[in-house]
């Protein structure tokens, strides 16, 4: 029988000390609005509670025009669609969030759960990495700052220390004649979960036909959320005719490995999410839409 504890911190140090005295055996999993640490003590298994909604820092939601987004680990993704900056100034973030299958987000998922299970998070990654946000890490030793980029790169094994969990996750202010869309699709063969997606994000020339930086990113049919860094190469200084998107398209396909769909229909999907998700890009910033 496993006993549960109940603590609602009410400060970072609080939420530290109680994983700290839980002994470095703990190992913090955001669920929710909830970190729930799991203890080894000799034969028994315990589980701490700790309920976050009274940490400030963990529920915050700010933007400005200079220092950017930040949003909180205990934030719902509700709340997060309907941050007005959300939508008008980080729309591919907005693109991810949204279900595209009944039950995907519940109402009491959050980004720090995504990060915190890195893995399971996949599907919110191409917007991440597309927007270089970054997670501030809080532990019983401080302080610290990842790249989301680092966090999914090392999914399946541990990135946080015993007792760390993410506060926050910080989005740069985005750069100007910039846009980004995230496209996904949801496998009818497979489990729900089974999700593909690519994310682009491009900065643009003043003629806004030029690309003067590009960032894609694609999930599910690689090992883990990854950067397509051959595409991204090919984009910089070119017009984006149909001829380059589509080349660009090709190369991001020979970046999917064979983990859920069959060859030939992984590179076709690959190759139109692409397509797709620059042109989408495109059009965000040609009408004005920040990011």
């Amino acid at each position: 029988m496993r006993d549960v504890e109940h603590f609602a911190p009410e400060t970072l140090d609080e939420a530290a000390a109680l994983l700290m005295a839980a002994g470095g055996g703990s190992r913090p999993l955001a669920e929710g609005t909830d970190l729930i640490a799991e203890v080894t003590d000799g034969q028994r298994r315990l589980s701490m509670v700790l309920d976050l909604k009274r940490i400030p820092e963990l529920n915050r939601l700010d933007y400005d025009e200079r220092n950017g987004l930040r949003i909180g680990a205990a934030v719902p993704f509700p709340a997060i669609l309907e941050f007005p900056p959300v939508r008008r100034v980080y729309p591919i973030l907005a693109d991810g969030s949204t279900p595209i299958a009944p039950g995907e987000i519940l109402d009491s998922a959050t980004l720090g759960a995504s990060l915190d299970h890195a893995s399971a998070g996949a599907e919110i990654a191409p917007p991440l990495l597309c927007l270089r946000a970054s997670s501030a890490i809080f532990g019983p030793h401080g302080w610290s700052e990842l790249a989301v980029e680092a966090l999914f790169a090392g999914a399946g094994r541990a990135v946080l220390q015993p007792g760390e969990f993410v506060v926050d996750v910080r989005f740069p202010a985005p750069p100007s004649r910039s846009g980004g869309a995230y496209l996904r699709v949801l496998s009818g063969q497979q489990a729900e979960s089974a999700v593909a997606g690519v994310g682009a994000f491009l900065v643009m020339e003043q003629d806004l036909r030029t690309c003067c930086g590009a960032r894609l990113t694609l999930c599910g049919v690689v090992p883990r959320p990854m950067r397509a860094l051959d595409a991204e190469r090919f984009l910089a200084g070119k017009p984006l005719e149909d001829a380059v998107v589509q080349e660009a398209a090709d190369l991001a396909a020979g970046t999917a490995s064979p983990i859920a769909w069959p060859a030939g229909d992984r590179l076709d999907l690959v190759k139109g999410l692409t397509s797709r998700a620059l042109m989408s890009a495109l059009e965000r910033v040609r009408t004005g839409t920040t990011a």
